[in-house]
């Protein structure tokens, strides 16, 4: 009986013992989902859509738009931006099918009107060119003409030269445009003479005559431009981020100096 006694006893002083060290009164143990001030306190995630666009999307997945993201996440502590890749050909049916929130460095005019998403104001602005071989008698009059030329473009880009039409049947039977996967590879081969032209955007070129000024002598670049860039975000309707909050940090990374001094960190010209 005694024996019995102190099983009892100890067994009451084991329960008093995790009741005091934060046992819930029902009994059961504590969660993950019963600790809501954590879970407030964590950032919103968004993604945001990124092709190979340089020097804004590099093949690695970095560039401009990656620099973006990371000073957004720095600024504020209720989102935390996540880039996830795409294609050119694929951004539209992956931001409407929710794959992403968000894409940047982007236009309505490239195949956007119509779609469910809104457009933020303009914050930076940027051209495409097109580059010849240099040679002897070479000079801004060879692109007065393209219809005689053949140019090579990027697949999925929209051209102005072609009505803004991204369709590579029509670049490619009614303004003898190729389209590949890489705006280095369609400079190397125009300084090769594989081809007239290459369109390609300005900022890209810049950066790419600065790690490769060898190449410089061999090219010929347009003073015509083929469009002027005036890049915005476009976010998602019903997403986790509205056109006025990102207008509103947008104005303020501007107002701030942040974004001019990005822009000068990644070589970029407003």
């Amino acid at each position: 009986m005694a024996e019995a006694v102190a099983r009892r006893t100890i067994l009451a002083l084991a329960l008093a013992g995790l009741t005091a060290g934060g046992l819930p009164s029902s009994g059961l143990a504590a969660t993950p989902e019963s600790t809501p001030a954590e879970s407030a306190t964590a950032p919103v995630i968004v993604k945001v859509g990124g092709y190979e666009f340089p020097p804004y999307v590099t093949e690695s997945g970095g560039g401009v738009a990656q620099a973006l993201l990371d000073l957004l996440n720095a600024e504020q502590s209720g989102f935390r931006f996540e880039l996830v890749r795409t294609s050119p050909q694929r951004r539209y049916e992956d931001m409407e099918r929710g794959r992403f929130d968000m894409i940047a460095f982007e236009s309505l005019a490239w195949g956007w009107k119509g779609r469910p998403v809104e457009a933020s104001r303009v914050f930076l602005r940027d051209a495409e060119v097109f580059v010849a071989k240099a040679g002897p008698g070479m000079d801004q009059s060879y692109f007065d003409r393209l219809d005689d030329k053949t140019i090579l473009g990027r697949l999925g880009y929209h051209y102005a030269f072609a009505g803004m039409t991204a369709d590579p049947e029509v670049l490619e039977k009614r303004f003898n445009t190729r389209l590949t996967v890489t705006h280095e590879g369609n400079v190397r081969s125009v300084a090769a003479g594989r081809a007239a032209l290459a369109i390609v955007t300005r900022s890209f070129l810049a950066q790419f005559l600065k790690a490769n000024p060898d190449m410089a002598p061999q090219l010929l670049v347009s003073d015509r431009t083929d469009q002027i860039y005036e890049h915005t975000i476009l976010v998602r309707r019903d997403g986790p981020v509205d056109i006025d909050w990102v207008n509103g940090t947008l104005d303020r990374l501007e107002r701030s100096g942040a974004l001019p001094a990005l822009w000068a960190r990644q070589g970029i010209a407003p």
